[in-house]
């Protein structure tokens, strides 16, 4: 009992405090840049996980400040094994979001990943291929340049969640 009154007490503050220092007008704007990783699970017999990265930075605004397109680069890696054979995944493409601030310190967005995936299996032949995926995701601000987000898609992490730095 008195661990979990500590991680409430601490989780408070830690909100009141980036409360407290968050300032920024916009959550995503025009000529801002984001760094991320994230871990997802891919849905299926393996249950698998796998781990990517990204950058982003604000092309332009859309409509209005609050809307704004972004485009960057990701890339990741995913491994399973199936039976006697390990497939490793190893992925590179553009990642291009529309988002929109709908309330204070969330940023909204949606959109799709071109991108390149090449796989190895150890008995095998490798394997090369060009691929699209469609992501929604939401990255809440704990403080103006820190951020945790959730993220729904439709490649290899149908399911994943990370931090986010802009700058």
């Amino acid at each position: 009992m008195k661990n979990l009154s500590l991680i409430l007490l601490l989780t408070a503050v830690t909100v009141f405090t980036a409360n407290a220092q968050y300032d920024d007008l916009y959550t995503f704007e025009k000529g801002k840049s984001l760094i991320g990783v994230n871990v997802g699970v891919k849905l299926g017999n393996d249950g698998k996980t796998a781990v990517s990265a990204f950058y982003e930075y604000g092309l332009t605004h859309l409509f209005v400040d609050e809307c704004t397109l972004g485009g960057g680069f990701f890339g990741g890696y995913y491994s399973n094994k199936i039976k006697n054979e390990m497939e490793k995944i190893y992925i590179a493409g553009l990642r291009i979001n529309v988002h929109y601030q709908f309330v204070d310190r969330l940023d909204t967005y949606a959109g799709f990943d071109p991108n390149f995936n090449i796989k190895t299996y150890r008995l095998q032949k490798d394997e090369a291929k060009f691929a699209c995926y469609f992501h929604i995701g939401g990255r809440y601000y704990l403080t103006n340049w820190l951020a945790a987000f959730a993220e729904i898609s439709t490649g290899y992490n149908n399911f994943s969640g990370g931090l986010s730095i802009k700058f």
